[in-house]
């Protein structure tokens, strides 16, 4: 997971949102550089921030830290008097080095050439022939496929379902105790009393099936963190982009918890040379839903 680069002592103003790991992962706090803004990286929970702004369940905050010294310029190499000194820019992960011996031996040894990689694009369309709006401002995760990841949220999704299913029993139990409760004496009050008390445990029941809902949810979502490959945040439309992206087997989940009934979206597809990849929202939909279609 590609982490924020702290500088030092550095002061800088960020939005930040927690997201749990799976299992008995620390939490991490995801840095964007505005409300459901464009993401930036990751820090420990830990990390030394200082909240300045708290609304609409988004909080702007001060962070501080330490990062490396930049490598001294070589004499008569540097940029022109009136710049500081420039740091050295190692390359990036997925970057091509040339080993080559330069012509001149005042060159670098070793000059970056950026690989041609994939563009990944696709919208958060509601369901088709459902209406409603697109997902928007939601965060969606681009998610290396593994066997591991699929077992693992298969197992999740069984055990989820089955409590789910048990709450289902319950509620059918508390709702016919409900209906029976205003016959249960000829006494009105002693009548009114149950039916009363029969309801308010129809109505907690009601709560923790929402809850169960909920966390199973987020529990999915923690799974698909473990294998995270990229991260971006919908727009208004619902459209998103991840690049570059190597090749490889890969799924895109996201979940919207902001509207009534919740949502989700997963795509599973393939990404093969450098070719641009737009998702198909019906042909590229996963088998299972992220949340195994919980509702």
């Amino acid at each position: 997971m590609r982490r924020a680069a702290l500088t030092a002592p550095l002061a800088l103003f960020l939005v930040c949102v927690a997201l749990a790991a799976a299992g008995n992962g620390p939490l991490e706090i995801v840095l964007f550089d505005a409300p459901k803004g464009a993401w930036l990286g990751a820090l420990r929970e830990d990390a030394p921030l200082v909240v300045l702004e708290e609304r609409e369940g988004w909080r702007r905050v001060r962070l501080e830290g330490w990062i490396m010294a930049p490598a001294a310029v070589p004499s008569g190499k540097g940029l022109p008097e009136s710049s500081g000194p420039a740091a050295a820019t190692p390359p990036e992960a997925g970057m091509v080095v040339s080993r080559e011996r330069p012509a001149d031996p005042g060159q670098a040894a070793a000059t970056p050439v950026a690989p041609r990689l994939a563009d990944v694009q696709g919208v958060l369309a509601p369901p088709l022939g459902a209406g409603g709006s697109a997902g928007a401002g939601v965060l969606v995760l681009l998610v290396k496929e593994n066997s591991g990841l699929d077992s693992e949220h298969r197992k999740l999704g069984a055990e989820c379902r089955a409590r789910l299913d048990q709450k289902d029993r319950d509620l059918l139990a508390l709702r016919a105790e409900a209906d029976r409760a205003l016959n249960s004496s000829d006494n009105f009050r002693e009548a009114s009393g149950r039916s009363d008390q029969a309801r308010t445990r129809l109505a907690t029941g009601q709560r923790e099936r929402r809850d169960l809902i909920q966390e199973c949810r987020a529990r999915a979502q923690a799974v698909f963190e473990e294998a995270v490959a990229g991260r971006a945040i919908s727009d208004a439309s619902g459209r998103f982009e991840f690049q570059p992206v190597v090749p490889g087997r890969y799924r895109v989940v996201a979940f919207e918890t902001t509207e009534d009934v919740p949502r989700s979206w997963s795509f599973s597809f393939l990404v093969e040379g450098n070719a641009p990849r737009a998702l198909d929202p019906t042909a590229d939909r996963s088998p299972v839903p992220a949340d195994w279609g919980l509702r």
